[in-house]
């Protein structure tokens, strides 16, 4: 704890600014006199947690991973006041304008006041020697904690500037007016407690003043009608001679149709839970039907075969025709890097080797017809074997290739319906996306963006391609048409109509004749070279399987052998497996218990803690209370005791109690005259104005008019 303060203190060079001397040593012991902990979690979470939440009401910061992540200590420290001013408007302050000691204590006592626990073991001084630097990797922990209890964090700087009591020195405390103003004082802090208390009881009842005014008013409303339709109703049957039987029929009559009502409702639920009942019934039902057709005909004997199909197939993908595609894609690679390493070539280099390649094919085809015409295929016996393999061969590569499609559509399926079940999840709302799985969505989604957008681009281009060819097509045509209108013209003048139909027919049969031909010849030489070719690989293949073939029995026969085993070995470790699940989560509950447990030990013994201090503080004042009453003296005011002067204050309120009595019999002996003065002054009013009023009306009839045969009279009375 020395060094800790010392190392502050050379941080701050200075402790004037300081609230007090206790509140550096109050700060710094709330840390923890030994070690401080910083919680500790990932941190691309936490992070993206921070980030989420600053770039929300109230803080609206823009932030993203990188430009947060790169502020520097006096931008992190600005974010972290600007957090801790959402929890208390008291820290809403630019700290470019202020003292970084002041700063500092500033932090740590909110800290200590929104009691923060971190959670890596740290001094005390390390702790505050890194919030000076405005270490990241303490900071971001702190904004974590303050973002995720932002609610309580105010409610919790609420209450301390009105329940953290002002630490008063005892040789201050010792007088006996600052006593009393701090019992008082700590007196009004018990009574803010239950006042905040029942006024959160109120404001979570979820009541409030108006409605249950209105609630008020409106039940006593129905109050009256109620009221008013039983005394109705008392008055129809008080002449009726059974009405106390008819009053029965009704009870009765309501009781059975509140009993229907009830029925009803019953009767409703259980058709919904029949319902949800049968839904779930054919949802099995169907999901049965489905492993019975999967499991129909499927015995250990057909299942291995279908092991040693896909064992076969996997077999030749792996070892004949991957590595054959590997040596085709090397050798392209091969030819583009001899490509890239060859110097530029000018168009003369690109002739002699067009030149040369057509030298070379003229003599492979050359090469090809001596060895045809020096060995005769009908002599060779192993010709029709060679083609029978090369088809094989062929019809294993097609199969393997359309095997690798329709796998690689299987994926893509597999693919879409997890995207669909993922975005039906987003809907429903089951599942959110996080982490790596967040960040694939969105790679995705960013590539099918740019692959749209490319298509959209190379869309636009052709169709403004499109529209150029397309009128180009057109213009062509019409000049097409104008050149074979004047050569029909040409030919109507010579008396040759129809020469140059005949003659583009003629050419065109001719052309057709020419690719038969040419199609043929190929056909027959393609054809004696597959049976050649294939003769050659059947006879290889064989000599290549036989031994195989040998070496394959014993395999077959230890493949059995080793799948029985596989099955009882597997057998034995589910069944561990799930013995060592249950008695772990046996074990997880038990420490869930303890740590249960000693959490209500923990707030049991602080509690009990709080009551002893209280306890104590009140002991201390009645020793004190006795300690003056015992020496209190008559002539001097200040030492009294309290005892004294509740008993001064009680005589005084008496002697005002019987002022206040003998004030209250005149008052009673003066009640009667006073009132009848009051009621002959009361008529004396009631008479003058009943005065004022006929006053009032003769003036208004101080006049009327006479109509006499069709004249008009004014009469003055």
């Amino acid at each position: 704890m020395g060094g800790a303060s010392l190392l502050v203190r050379a941080l701050f060079r200075s402790t004037s600014r300081f609230n007090s001397e206790k509140s550096y040593h109050r700060i710094l012991f709330s840390l923890s006199p030994e070690k401080v902990v910083i919680p500790c979690t990932t941190m691309s979470e936490e992070l993206k947690y921070i980030v989420n939440e600053l770039n929300r009401n109230p803080f609206n910061k823009n932030y993203n991973l990188i430009s947060f992540d790169s502020l520097n200590s006096e931008q992190l420290l600005q974010v972290l006041n600007d957090v801790l001013a959402e929890v208390d408007p008291r820290n809403k302050v630019d700290i470019r304008g202020e003292d970084p000691e002041q700063t500092t204590v500033r932090i740590l006592e909110m800290l200590r006041v929104l009691k923060f626990k971190p959670g890596q073991e740290m001094s005390a001084a390390v702790f505050c020697q890194r919030l000076v630097q405005g270490d990241k990797h303490l900071i971001h922990p702190i904004l974590e904690w303050l973002l995720k209890n932002m609610e309580d964090l105010k409610m919790r700087a609420y209450l301390a500037q009105y329940l953290v009591k002002v630490e008063v020195p005892l040789e201050i405390l010792s007088d006996r007016d600052v006593s009393a103003f701090y019992e008082e004082y700590e007196k009004l802090i018990e009574d803010f407690k239950l006042v905040h208390k029942d006024s959160q009881v109120l404001k979570n009842s979820g009541y409030s003043t108006s409605e249950l005014r209105a609630d008020i008013d409106a039940m006593e409303h129905e109050k009256d009608i109620v009221i008013k339709r039983i005394e109705r109703m008392q008055q129809k049957v008080e002449n009726i001679h059974n009405k106390e039987a008819m009053l029965e029929a009704a009870h009765a009559l309501r009781l059975e149709r509140e009993r229907e009502k009830s029925l009803g409702n019953q009767k409703q639920e259980q058709q919904a839970s029949l319902t949800h009942t049968e839904q779930q019934v054919q949802r099995l039902q169907q999901q049965l039907k489905e492993m019975q057709q999967a499991a129909s005909g499927a015995t250990a004997e057909g299942l291995l075969q279908r092991l040693e199909e896909e064992t076969n197939v996997n077999t030749y993908i792996v070892k004949q025709k991957l590595p054959k595609e590997i040596g085709i894609r090397n050798n392209d690679l091969e030819i583009l890097r001899l490509v890239l390493s060859e110097p530029v070539m000018s168009r003369g280099d690109l002739d002699a080797l067009n030149s040369k390649i057509h030298s070379v094919n003229s003599e492979i085809t050359q090469m090809v017809e001596h060895h045809l015409a020096a060995n005769n295929p009908a002599d060779d016996k192993l010709a029709p074997f060679r083609q029978q393999a090369a088809i094989i061969a062929r019809k294993k590569e097609t199969t393997a290739e359309h095997l690798t499609e329709l796998r690689n559509k299987l994926s893509a399926a597999e693919e879409e319906l997890q995207e669909k079940k993922s975005q039906l999840k987003e809907f429903a709302g089951e599942t959110v996306l996080r982490g790596e799985e967040f960040k694939r969505y969105v790679t995705k989604l960013r590539g099918r963006s740019s692959l749209y957008k490319r298509q959209r681009t190379e869309l636009s281009a052709l169709k403004a391609e499109a529209g150029v060819l397309t009128r180009t097509v057109e213009i062509l045509r019409a000049r097409d048409e104008a050149v074979l209108r004047g050569l029909a013209m040409e030919e109507a003048q010579h008396g040759v109509s129809g020469f140059r139909v005949t003659e583009e027919r003629m050419e065109q049969v001719s052309g057709e004749k020419a690719n038969v031909d040419h199609e043929k010849g190929q056909t027959l030489e393609e054809m004696s070279s597959l049976v050649l070719e294939l003769t050659q690989r059947i006879a290889t293949k064989k000599a290549q399987l036989a031994p195989i073939i040998k070496e394959l029995r014993p395999l077959r026969e230890s493949c059995q052998v080793l799948t029985a085993e596989y099955e009882q070995k597997k057998h034995v470790y589910d069944t561990t497996a799930a013995g060592l699940e249950s008695a772990t989560a046996k074990l997880e509950q038990e420490v869930q218990n303890l740590k249960e447990e000693i959490r209500a030990s923990e707030s049991k013994y602080h509690l009990l803690e709080a009551e002893s201090v209280i306890s104590q503080v009140k002991l201390d004042q009645i020793a004190e209370e006795m300690q003056r009453y015992v020496g209190n003296t008559a002539g001097s005011d200040k030492t009294k005791s309290l005892r004294d002067r509740l008993t001064q204050k009680i005589n005084e309120l008496e002697k005002l109690s019987r002022q206040l009595k003998d004030d209250q019999h005149i008052v009673k002996e003066n009640q009667a005259n006073r009132s009848k003065q009051m009621k002959l002054w009361t008529d004396l009013q009631k008479l003058l104005e009943c005065k004022k009023r006929c006053l009032e009306e003769e003036r208004q009839n101080t006049g009327t008019v006479h109509r006499e045969k069709g004249a008009e009279t004014l009469v003055l009375q």
